[in-house]
């Protein structure tokens, strides 16, 4: 009762205040029937009271105050039962209760049966409640759905969307509950429940919803209903050359440059393929200057092919190119003009003949005229300057005065000034485009307002403004504006800068951003709140300070009806309505009784009287609620008798546009501004156009109607979307096809079509000049006037040139500028210099380029030897007197123009004459320059002390200190010690100790060249003779040649320009002195012998006999002495396809195409030219190479299976060269068409054979060699005129690995065995042998994996560090697989050393033709032995051709050079040593050798006996 009276209080109280406040309007509804729970009587009352009188007024407060107080009274008798109640209760005795059951909110006595439902019976046994269903009933027995039957309560599911439940014969189905979609098409994904509007790659996008494709920068997605549609990005460059895109991003951008496939940063140099040009990048765009160039005294001058700058060596005129001295022709308004070009000017003249400086008279002499000006008489020719006129030159011409401006010289800048009252030009400021600016000054380009510029020192230099980059797919630019920018949106009147974001000026719950001039609104996302109810705010629905529920909001903590359900009451807790089931008041009644529409039980009234119902229908019983009728709107209640009716209440409706139902708003439809609208219906909105608003459960959503990207790139706005039927184009727009004028270009003539629009300048008549001139207000230039680099000229018009003002003159004709110098005066000198506008004048003199002033002494031309002087503009030279020399022998050096005493060259140092000095080879010996002679011999050592000592690094023995008979003599001083003018004592200080003293004999300077009988014997006191003549010079003829001196211990040589003579060393004799003489003309003493034969190599060979050493040397036995002659090769140079080649016979080589090679090696592998490695196992003979196209040779190799199973060897090798036919046989041996033969063998001129170390090498011609270890490696090299030619297992040489497999035919064969096979030949002569052909065997598979291991194992050294260098150069896996191969082959045992040796020297000798030497045999790894007692030494890779006692003259490099033998390893001698009849002997042991030019030798025998 009370929380019926606190209502009703309240609204009492309300009531009250609006009656005391004047009349206030009363509400007319009645309170609802959830207010008045028990008080339902209502007596109507009527009052005839106009409307609106104080009476009427105040009658409901009365109706209020009845009620109040029944309600009163109520409550008083209520309190009075409850007394009752208590006071029974107190009185009660406590016994045990019967048992009772709850349900349906209330207590049920045992036994009692209630129904919950319409198919359940529930019954009350012992305290508990059994329920049941009641399946006798028709309706109860279950439900049928989908062809399933399912029982009465039973909850299913027939999607994973749906849940139903059965209940009374009716399946209820409820669907998921899903958040709302703001899009008009959704998309409901497989295994999902609710609809969305997009989702992809596993995210979920809402309509309107913009985002980059994942993995492509440049790919923008949006979506639209449900819909993805994607699109390209639009990069819009500013600059020609952008860098690439940064990681991440799509558009290029202009911070860098990217050209030629390179990236470069800003300010980085390009490459532009111009040298004359210097490139660097500059954000994005490419900047080129050209190199900068010296100013050059010329006004014309011309460009060399290949040089950037121009020169005055000739000249450049109307765009054609002249040599310096050319005459050359041209027509210049119908004129014939005869030019010429003179060191960078040209001079023009017509082609008439020039006139006479006067015209001569009808008779009398012939007398020109002279000029009178102002009363004075100037003579012909004469210029001056006249009175009061500073800036005008006057000359007499023909007799008549002609006045002119002062020729000005030409402004070192561009943009010069004319200062007042100055005659030229200055550079002191800049006039451009007829302003004048200050040195230094920055200003802005008046006629391009998008160029900043700058003055200096005359010159003007504008660049471009630097323009921020866009981000816009259509900058813009206005008027007057310099930089493009992105055009700004107006929304609401309001305008915003592109990029900005910022809120809806209309509706703060758009969120709106500014792009390309268009604003893109969508509303703002709203954040899930914190609570279930929350109070609506500004744009979201997320105020959890109150409560909105069932349409109504509520403050914090406020009790309130539920809306639907009267049974509870609900309180609004921070946002979170919380509603509970009402409580019941107790009844005194043993069995209450629950009414329709009620929520609490009632004790059963005593029946009353029932009330009539209009119409004549049954009267109602009491207490009976009944609708009249025709009016289901109204519910009335019989109470006694008496019947109250009231409007029905209607519950808030849970949306905001309900439709008017039968009796309450219903939100199965939407009633939006005055219309109707079905639930899902969508229509256009009445309010805002473009609009689109849908009805869904009586709520309207209205959205801007979603436009697709329009395909062009200037669409139109339409009525809602923009439209590519039009254009809109900076602001205006235009119809589809319609022609316009470019807003910022009024010459330009634009295209509109479909949304494109193209611009083009307006088409030009072409002109006939090449100077035309655009006049102003107009768009295409004319003829009728002239342009020439900034200035304007009418028709006919002469003026200054604008390039060179002061010396040339300029005239318009019919649009183009005609331009040439201002003719010069002559001038009177031979060699005047350039004067103002490069005019000839007479102050000064040039000469070779050069300009001297007046008076000026200078060297003549280089190489001239003359001192020149310039007086009057001539040029005066004399040759310079060179001081004479005290020398015989001068030399005038390049450069120089006098001669200086030239001293001795010897060994590249020149030594100045009358010097000696010690050579650095030889320390005991010395050397000396006389008159351009090196003579150099070995020091002759004297001792005049009882005990003289030699110490480890002195050559003569020397005494322990310096005195002699008697004397003292101080470091530094020499004396002679005996009567031998020769000999000679020096005083020497020493490291350590007190100093010594030296003595030996003096050299005497060789007299090569002086004849017998100029030569001087010594006088008294001198030690060597003299030559009364002067010594011959060595010149170039016999450089390189030996010439005998009179002294015939000396040999003399010509090198470097210098007579270099060396002494002869002698051997030391072992005979006694008695049996010792020196023949005549000999240098050394010699044994007597009794017989005069000599010994060589261990044999005697008689006196006369000679022999060839080889083909460069032979010696003779000359009176038990072996002389030897050897001949020197002239400096061969090859070109870079060229090597030096030996024919054989031939001592010096000749240049042949660079050869290849090819060898055979192992078991056996076969290396062709081209590369390719072949492995053949036959044991048959086989074409190695062979000349197929001119048949000059033919290399055959014979294989020996050596006693095993599928694999072989090379036996030994066949050379067919014509008829001859060259064995190469096991052990080194050789046979020549059968016979053997001693190494070397020569036959001329087509074969030699030699042994160099461990190898056979075998020379032929043309160029091919063949080299053979003796055992089983064989390699053929032939000449590069070869290629193309070969066939055999080498291949055939073409450069190409891949068709080395080819037959004799030509064919490519399959397999390798058939390749090999395929060039069997028959065996030489002697008896046949059984071989077999080549199969495709594996001898690892055969040998089994033990061996295979173990081969690996061993030539793994192949690929160990010894020969690391070598792997870069040569691949180390085909020869790998090679060893691997031959071990396996081999078997264990000693056999398998020889193998892995084989293999490892094959690829070593691949690495030196490669240039790499490997270091890599050992003690226990193929070592070779060398003959230690006559001084060899092993070496890898020695040198082809060693020092002999025959090529000790040849320098090293010329030895090298001439050397046509390969590197081969073997035994070598020391340094130091030379080699001589297979010993290494010092070079001063070598049998005198005699040097010829580069003939060769005759022919001599060698000798009987093999060496």
């Amino acid at each position: 009762m009370a929380g019926a009276l606190l209502p009703l209080l309240l609204r009492l109280g309300t009531l009250a205040l609006a009656v005391g406040a004047g009349g206030g309007a009363v509400p007319r509804e009645p309170p609802r029937p959830a207010d008045t729970h028990t008080h339902q009587q209502q007596a109507p009352a009527h009052s005839s009271a106009p409307a609106g009188s104080p009476q009427e007024q105040g009658h409901p407060l009365r109706e209020w105050l009845g009620r109040l107080e029944a309600a009163v009274m109520e409550l008083r008798q209520q309190n009075e039962d409850l007394k009752a109640r208590v006071q029974r209760l107190e009185a009660c005795e406590c016994r045990p209760a019967s048992p009772q059951c709850w349900g349906l909110g209330r207590a049920w006595p045992e036994g009692a049966r209630w129904e919950p439902d319409a198919c359940t019976a529930c019954t009350c046994q012992d305290g508990a409640a059994r329920c049941g269903p009641q399946t006798h009933l028709p309706h109860c027995r279950g439900c049928s759905h989908s062809g399933q039957t399912y029982g009465n309560g039973e909850t299913f599911s027939p999607d994973a969307c749906t849940t139903c439940r059965c209940l009374a014969g009716t399946v209820r189905c409820q669907g998921p509950s899903c958040s709302e979609l703001n899009c008009l098409e959704s998309y409901t994904p497989p295994g999902e429940c609710c609809p969305i509007c997009c989702t992809e790659g596993g995210s979920h996008w809402e309509h309107g919803q913009e985002w980059t494709a994942p993995g492509d920068p440049c790919q923008i997605c949006r979506c639209l209903e449900g819909h993805i549609q994607c699109r390209q990005r639009e990069c819009t460059s500013l600059c020609p050359y952008p860098a690439r895109p940064l990681p991440g991003t799509c558009c290029p951008v202009c911070d860098g440059c990217f050209l030629n496939g390179r990236e470069h940063r800003s300010g980085e140099p390009v490459g532009s393929g111009d040298p004359c040009s210097h490139c660097r990048c500059a954000n994005g765009s490419v900047q080129c200057e050209p190199l900068p160039c010296p100013p050059v005294p010329c006004r014309h001058p011309g460009r060399i092919p290949g040089q950037c700058c121009p020169v005055c060596d000739g000249c450049e005129y109307q765009g054609h190119q002249y040599q310096s001295q050319e005459t050359f022709r041209l027509q210049e308004s119908g004129r014939c003009v005869r030019c010429s070009c003179q060191a960078g000017e040209v001079s023009c003249e017509e082609q008439e003949c020039p006139l006479a400086p006067c015209a001569p008279p009808a008779s009398g002499p012939q007398l020109c005229p002279a000029c009178v000006l102002d009363g004075e008489e100037f003579a012909e020719g004469v210029q001056w300057e006249p009175d009061g006129q500073p800036c005008t030159a006057c000359s007499c011409q023909d007799g008549a005065p002609m006045c002119g401006a002062v020729l000005c010289p030409p402004a070192p800048c561009q943009h010069p000034t004319q200062p007042p009252g100055a005659c030229c030009p200055s550079c002191e400021s800049c006039t451009y485009h007829g302003r004048v600016y200050a040195n230094g000054q920055n200003f802005t380009d008046a006629d391009s307002p998008c160029h900043t510029c700058r003055c200096e020192d005359g010159t003007v230099r504008c660049s471009l403004v630097d323009c921020p980059p866009t981000t816009c797919a259509r900058p813009q630019s206005g008027p007057g504006q310099c930089c493009p920018r992105c055009p700004d949106c107006i929304l609401e009147k309001q305008v915003f800068v592109d990029g900005e974001r910022f809120s809806h000026p209309g509706d703060p719950c758009q969120e709106c951003q500014c792009q390309d001039g268009h604003a893109h609104c969508q509303r703002r996302t709203c954040p899930r709140p914190p609570c279930a109810h929350p109070l609506p705010g500004t744009c979201c629905q997320n105020d959890c300070s109150g409560c909105a529920f069932g349409g109504k909001e509520y403050p914090n903590g406020a009790d309130f009806p539920h809306p639907t359900d009267p049974c509870r009451l609900c309180r609004c807790l921070s946002g979170n309505a919380q509603c509970l089931a009402r409580r019941c008041p107790p009844l005194p009644c043993p069995e209450p009784v629950l009414l329709p529409g009620e929520c609490c039980p009632q004790c059963p009234a005593v029946p009353a009287a029932s009330c009539p119902r209009p119409g004549g229908a049954v009267p109602a019983r009491h207490q009976e609620h009944f609708s009249p009728s025709g009016d289901p709107c109204r519910r009335c209640l019989c109470l006694h008798g008496a019947v109250s009716c009231q409007r029905l209440p209607c519950p808030p409706a849970p949306c905001a546009h309900p439709r008017q139902g039968p009796c309450c708003p219903s939100c199965d439809g939407c009633l939006y501004r005055g219309k109707e609208f079905a639930s899902g219906e969508r229509f256009p909105s009445p309010a805002a156009a473009c609009h689109v608003c849908l009805c869904w459960e009586g709520g309207v959503s209205c959205e801007r109607r979603a436009c697709a990207p329009a395909q062009c790139p200037f669409p139109t706005r339409g009525d809602c979307c923009p439209s590519c039927d039009g254009c809109e184009y900076l602001g205006e727009s235009y119809l589809s096809s319609q022609e316009f004028l470019d807003p910022r270009e009024p010459c330009n003539l634009c295209t509109c079509l479909g949304g494109f629009v193209t611009c083009s300048h307006r088409p030009c008549e072409p002109l006939g000049c090449s100077h035309p001139l655009t006049p102003s207000g107009h768009c295409c230039p004319t003829c009728q006037g002239c342009l020439y680099h900034g200035v304007t000229a009418a028709p006919g018009e002469t003026l200054p040139d604008p390039l060179d003002p002061a010396c040339s003159l300029c005239t318009c004709q019919e649009g183009s500028m005609h331009c040439q110098k201002k003719p010069c005066p002559p001038a009177l000198c031979p060699h005047p210099s350039p004067g103002p506008c490069f005019c000839p004048v007479c102050h000064s003199c040039l000469s070779q380029g050069r300009e001297h002033q007046d008076g000026e002494e200078f060297e003549g031309p280089a190489g001239s030897c003359e001192q020149c002087r310039c007086q009057a503009g001539q040029v005066s030279c004399v040759r310079l007197r060179c001081p004479p020399l005290p020398c015989p022998l001068q030399v005038t050096e390049q450069g120089n123009c006098c001669p200086r005493c030239r001293g001795c060259l010897a060994h590249g140092d020149e030594h100045p004459e009358g010097s000696s000095w010690v050579p650095p080879d030889s320390p005991c010996s010395s050397c000396v320059c006389h008159q351009g002679v090196v003579t150099c011999a070995r020091v002759q050592c004297v001792s005049f002390c009882a005990q003289p000592h030699q110490g480890p690094g002195d050559c003569c023995p020397r005494c322990s200190d310096c005195e002699h008979e008697g004397r003292k003599y101080e470091p530094g001083e020499s004396f002679q010690p005996g009567a031998d003018p020769c000999e000679v004592c020096i005083c020497e200080p020493q490291p350590e100790g007190p100093p010594s003293l030296r003595c030996h004999r003096r050299q005497c300077p060789s007299l090569v060249g002086c004849p017998p009988s100029q030569l001087v014997p010594p006088g008294p006191q001198h030690c060597c003779p003299t030559c009364a003549q002067a010594l011959r010079n060595c010149s170039e003829g016999p450089l390189g040649s030996e010439l005998v001196p009179p002294d015939p211990c000396y040999t003399c040589q010509c090198q470097d320009l210098t007579w270099l003579c060396i002494q002869r060393p002698c051997p030391e004799l072992s005979c006694p002195l008695q049996e010792r003489h020196t023949p005549p003309g000999s240098c050394c003493p010699m044994c007597r012998a009794p017989t005069q034969s000599c010994v060589h190599q261990g044999r005697e060979v008689a006196s006369g006999e000679r022999w060839a050493v080889d083909a460069c040397s032979s010696c003779s036995c000359v009176a038990g002495t072996v002389r030897c002659q050897s001949q020197r090769c002239r400096l061969l140079s090859c070109g870079p396809d060229e090597a030096p080649a030996l024919s054989p016979g031939s001592c010096c080589p000749r240049c042949l195409p660079r050869p290849a090679s090819c060898m055979a090696f192992g078991d056996p592998h076969y290396r062709t030219f081209d590369g390719r490695l072949v492995h053949f196992q036959g044991s048959c003979s086989y074409v190695l190479a062979k000349d197929c196209q001119g048949g000059d040779f033919s290399v055959h190799v014979t294989n020996d299976d050596r006693g095993r199973i599928s694999v072989a060897w090379t036996q030994e090798v066949a050379v067919l060269l014509g008829d001859v036919v060259v064995r190469l046989l096991q052990g080194k041996a050789v046979t020549v068409d059968g016979l053997r033969v001693a190494l070397p063998f020569l036959q001329e001129p087509l074969l030699y054979v030699e042994l160099r170390g461990r190898t056979v090498i075998l020379h032929a011609q043309p160029g091919l060699q063949v080299l053979w270890d003796g055992q089983s490696q064989v390699e053929v090299s032939v000449p590069g005129s070869y290629r193309g030619q070969t066939c055999g297992l080498c291949g055939n040489f073409n450069g190409f690995a891949q068709d080395d497999l080819q037959g004799p035919e030509g064919l490519l064969l399959p397999t390798e065995a058939a390749f090999g096979n395929s060039w069997q030949v028959p065996e030489g002569p002697g008896p046949s042998r059984p071989c077999s052909a080549g199969q495709e065997v594996d001898p690892c598979r055969t040998a089994g994996y033990r061996a295979r291991r173990e081969a690996n194992a061993r030539c793994g050294v192949l690929k160990s560090s010894p020969f690391s260098r070598c792997h870069a150069v040569v691949p180390a896996e085909p020869f790998f697989a090679a060893c691997v191969y031959d071990l396996c082959a081999c078997g264990p045992g000693s056999s398998a050393d020889a193998c892995l040796c084989d293999a490892l020297e094959a690829y070593a000798s691949h690495c030196r033709q490669a240039g790499v030497t490997p270091a890599w045999r050992g003690p226990t790894l193929c070592a070779v032995g060398c003959p230690l007692d006559r001084g060899f030494v092993f070496d890898e890779c020695g040198p082809p051709c060693p020092r002999t006692c025959f090529n000790l003259h040849v320098p090293l490099g010329e030895l090298a050079a001439h050397c046509v033998r390969p590197c081969v390893p073997g035994c070598q001698c020391p340094a130091g040593l030379v080699e001589h009849e297979a010993h290494c002997i010092p070079p001063e042991a070598c049998p005198p050798v005699l040097i010829t030019g580069d003939q060769p030798l005759s022919a001599l025998p060698s000798p009987s006996r093999e060496p």
